[in-house]
């Protein structure tokens, strides 16, 4: 495989989705939420360990398996201003909505009420999914925004359901709010359900993304091949798997990690580890070829995993 064919495979565009273990739970605890109809759910883990992905999971699930409900997915920008009306914006930019001249903050709750139940009509429902991503982001004024259109859409018989993803720092951003005081249906409404969201977690945990490269992949469309077919066909055609190195390469990641990453590696770099992996495969690709611990513990090494925990691990914990 040449540098061009690499660059134009869906493991280099990284235009793919691998579901791990830790995704395939959360998926499983929000359908859950969502065919039950409860209130709110947050899951908060570190950066990097795979919540954005799991976010567009949920989503792309939600809509397949509850067609009866609207969903809408937005990723929370970071606060501006001390009055800016920050959510109900980015509800209106995702659903497209276009407020006229100069409209006051209460108008603009109260359209982005109708077009919601608009869009649940249209879909003949009356349920509305939340997904929001950076859940910490944003400010008691936000959650007060959410907590009025609860209200407004529980009036006219619509169930909102929020879902979201959050760095660690949400703790304090709910304890701020109890602080603050008069703040406990929002807390009850929203912040209530806390859910832990780890990345790869374990061996088992690696084999299932490894596993995908062996099994669950095709390209091109069509084609029957898996990714690491596409990478190393000789050694493929042989027996090779890149689950077959899980040992050596989960000890060579468990090593790098530190602190708050120990046993709960950053997706980021483990991907990057892979692709890493994958280079060298094409370029030595034969039927006897060997990947050893040495060569995991490089490509691992290259990735920066170790930097990264050294610089985010420790002040995570």
């Amino acid at each position: 495989m040449n540098r061009d064919e690499m660059d134009a495979h869906p493991v280099f565009r990284k235009d793919f989705t691998i579901v791990t273990n830790a995704v395939s739970e959360a998926s499983n605890i929000a359908l859950e939420a969502i065919f039950m109809r409860q209130t709110g759910i947050i899951f908060h883990g570190l950066s990097r360990v795979g919540k954005t992905c799991c976010i567009k999971c949920i989503h792309a699930k939600a809509k397949g398996f509850m067609p009866r409900a609207y969903v809408t997915q937005i990723e929370v920008t970071k606060q501006v201003g001390a009055f800016t009306n920050n959510i109900v914006d980015q509800l209106a930019k995702e659903e497209q909505l276009v407020y006229r001249g100069r409209t006051l903050a209460v108008d603009k709750l109260g359209q982005i009420a109708d077009m919601i139940i608009n869009r649940c009509h249209e879909k003949n429902c009356n349920h509305w999914v939340l997904l929001l991503d950076e859940f910490q982001r944003l400010r008691g004024y936000d959650i007060n925004i959410l907590f009025d259109l609860f209200n407004r859409l529980d009036r006219k018989g619509i169930t909102m359901t929020v879902l979201s993803f959050a760095m660690p720092r949400v703790f304090k951003q709910r304890e701020d709010l109890m602080k603050s005081g008069d703040n406990e249906q929002l807390i009850a409404r929203f912040m209530s359900k806390l859910v832990e969201f780890k990345g790869c977690r374990s061996a088992r945990d690696l084999a299932v993304i490894l596993e995908t490269y062996d099994k669950k992949s095709e390209y091109p469309v069509g084609s029957l091949q898996s990714y690491t077919k596409n990478f190393g066909p000789c050694a493929f055609e042989a027996g090779f798997r890149l689950s077959t190195c899980v040992k050596p390469f989960w000890r060579a990641l468990d090593m790098a990690a530190v602190g708050a990453y120990k046993k709960n590696l950053p997706l980021e770099h483990v991907f990057l580890s892979i692709r890493y992996l994958l280079r060298y495969i094409a370029s030595h690709d034969e039927a006897q070829l060997e990947i050893t611990a040495l060569l995991c513990e490089e490509v691992v090494e290259r990735s920066n995993l170790g930097e990264f925990c050294l610089l985010n691990g420790s002040k995570a914990q």
